[in-house]
Order: structure tokens, then sequence, then C-alpha cells
């Protein structure tokens, strides 16, 4: 498989006052087409930064990051938009719905800015959100939905424009142990079916464990590749 994520020597230094702190080290990762990766480790460790290099949401101090064949670090701002709104779909742990908007409005967002007209919109908002078990809730508000009902229309706004990678983060931290399981099931489920790459931030091994395959950060560096149950390990980069 092609690669469709790669890092190279990544480090990011934020400025503390007088102090430089820094939450890469030199991170070397490659992530392939179709591969669910999951990036694990405490609080700190550097891992959110991590994917926040990757998406193109902060740029690093040094180092690399190559999307599909492009070096997001040159681009501008403008570029990186663009990339983010035709490669990239986002989950959060927070949902990040708007309140006044029903959950069809909240899915139907991303075709907005993709300039998808109307009907087509409507039409694949419910497309998208039956398949991910929401097909009696169109016209519900955030404040008329339970935590994990509102994750999965989180869920099926990050799929609903087919873009070639999601990015989640901590997706199940606000959820019971039960719906964080319904949730990853999800993941996974709406992953194979739309073909999708996805990289995921967690802090819990458990959830980690979904994925194909575990990246463990530690102190701003890579500690261990292995794939999930432990099938195979590789040397880190």
């Amino acid at each position: 498989m092609e690669n469709i994520i790669e890092v190279k020597k990544l480090k990011k230094v934020y400025s503390m006052g007088k102090e430089e702190v820094y939450a890469l080290k030199g991170i070397d990762l490659t992530i392939k087409k179709g591969e669910f990766c999951s990036l694990l480790g405490k609080s700190g460790s550097g891992k959110s930064t991590l994917l926040n290099m990757m998406a193109g949401l902060e740029k690093p101090t040094e180092g690399s990051v190559i999307i599909d064949g492009k070096p997001i670090e040159s681009l501008n701002e403008n570029a990186v938009t663009r990339i983010r709104k035709h490669y990239i779909g986002f989950i959060f742990q927070s949902y990040n719905l708007l309140p006044s908007h029903t959950a069809l409005e909240n899915v139907m967002l991303p075709l907005i800015f993709n300039d998808m007209p109307k009907k087509q919109r409507i039409e694949k908002g419910k497309e998208i959100l039956s398949a991910v078990g929401l097909g009696d809730r169109y016209y519900h508000k955030p404040n008329q939905m339970s935590g994990g009902q509102q994750q999965r229309v989180s869920i099926a706004r990050a799929f609903v424009n087919n873009p070639s990678i999601i990015f989640a983060d901590e997706p199940t931290g606000n959820l019971d142990s039960k719906t964080e399981n319904e949730i990853m099931d999800l993941i996974v489920k709406m992953k194979q079916t739309y073909d999708q790459t996805i990289v995921m931030v967690t802090h819990d091994e458990e959830t980690s464990k979904h994925a194909d395959r575990i990246i463990t950060i530690k102190d701003g560096f890579i500690e261990d590749i292995q794939y999930s149950g432990g099938k195979k390990n590789e040397n880190k980069d």
C-alpha cells in the first residue's frame, strides 16, 4: 500500500516565557492508505501535537509533513485549508456540534463549503446519518440527543465528504464504557465501508486496540510501534 502520510524529522518547540518546551523531538513516521493508526500516550506526551501537525492545524518548528505527496508545512494557509476541505475529516472529543442546528444541518456543513447543491446535500446527509444509526434523528438538535448520539453525528459529519483521512482526537473521551465500545465499533465499520485512513489520538490502551497499528508516544518521541493484539511488532522509525 502507498503512503498517504509521511512525517520526517518533525520537531515542535513552544516558547513559554524564557523557557522552551519541546513537544516533539524528531518524529519519523509513515502511515499507509487505508490504515487505522492509534497515537497512544499520556497527557503531555506529544500525541495531540503530532496529530495537529499532521492535520495542518499547527506548523512544525522543524521537519516535514507530507499529505498525499504534498509537503503541507511549506504551503500558505489558503492551500492548507483546501487540503483540509478535500482530504481531511475530524472527530472531536467534545463533538463540536452547532447547538442551534439539527443533526442533518450539522452533517451537511462540510458539503456547503464544497458548494454541493442543497438537494444533494440533504440526500447525502440523510444517507450518512442512516449509516451511523440515526435515521430517526435527522431533525433533532444536540440537546435532544445523548452523548453517544451526538458523537455519531460528529462521525457522520467527518465521513460525509468522503475525505481520504479522518483525524480523531479522543473520540470516546466523554463517553461511558458501553457507549465507547459502540462508537469504536462504528468508527471501524465506517472506515471499512468508506475505505478511509484513520489517525486517532487516545490515552486509553483498550481504545487503541481497535486500530491496526498502535504508535506509543512518550516525551515527544515514538517509544514503540506494534500491531493491535501484539500480532506483530516493528522497530520505531
